[in-house]
């Protein structure tokens, strides 16, 4: 494989949609690729996938086995993903030239905060694997939903110290002066400090300045990629990241718009 995008975020900000309407992209742009879920607990994909975890385990069995409810049964799910990795990477090693996007558990506590799950990543794909945070455009527009969506990611990316992406999904429910106003957030934490005291009021400003502050120093405050997966807008720029990580920006195929 050429490498491998993982998708994480909060439940409900669409990482499965925008997981399967990356891989239609790839292959309309005549890039090979493939998808895989490692979400056992889906009810429903918006996607074929080309590997899926839930051939292998099966929230009702391990319920039955273990005497456990959908909450306990979802923790193991994701504890017994490990036990499969040979599998994975028994698929994906015939993937040679191929860009692979793993869409991770609906909940991110799920993957991100298990203890198996920076060497379930490791093992998969090693070296060759970026993080995207899929972010909530509606939440981010607020300046305390932007900030408190941004130490998400800032956890997810203590976790695994992988190369990331943070994008912002979903900006079709939201205006394009929204979505111009987060990315100015992002560029000057200045302006995100005085929209947070129009929000909240001098009564947080100490505590907002200083967490500002640690993430200008950490390097947080990174670039917005506002994407729609309804039309695939800003998609163009998801995958020219990933070239650029993962090929140097050298295209293994044509890229044909």
């Amino acid at each position: 494989m050429i490498g491998t995008l993982y998708v994480t975020g909060p439940a409900g900000t669409g990482k499965s949609t925008f997981s399967g309407a990356l891989k239609e992209w790839l292959q309309r742009m005549e890039f090979d690729a493939a998808i895989i879920n490692l979400d056992p607990g889906a009810d429903y994909l918006p996607y074929e996938p080309d590997f899926d975890i839930r051939e292998y385990i099966s929230l009702e069995g391990i319920m039955s086995d273990y005497n456990l409810g959908p909450n306990g049964s979802q923790i193991v799910a994701a504890d017994m993903i490990i036990n499969f990795t040979d599998k994975i990477k028994e698929f994906t090693d015939e993937l040679q030239d191929y860009y692979l996007v793993v869409d991770t558990p609906g909940q991110i506590e799920l993957f991100t905060f298990r203890t198996s799950s920076t060497e379930i990543v490791d093992r998969i794909s090693g070296e060759k694997s970026m993080i995207a945070y899929i972010a909530d455009a509606p939440l981010a527009t607020y300046p305390s939903g932007f900030i408190a969506q941004k130490m998400l990611y800032a956890s997810v990316f203590s976790r695994f110290f992988k190369p990331m992406m943070f994008v912002l999904n979903k900006i079709d429910l939201v205006s394009d002066e929204d979505v111009e106003t987060v990315k100015k957030w992002e560029r000057d934490p200045d302006l995100l400090n005085e929209a947070f005291i129009d929000e909240k009021g001098n009564i947080e400003k100490d505590y907002f300045l200083n967490l500002l502050e640690a993430f200008k120093e950490s390097n947080i405050m990174t670039k917005v990629y506002p994407v729609s997966s309804r039309d695939s807008f800003g998609f163009e720029d998801i995958y020219s990241n990933m070239s650029m990580f993962f090929t140097g920006g050298e295209d293994n195929d044509t890229y044909n718009e």
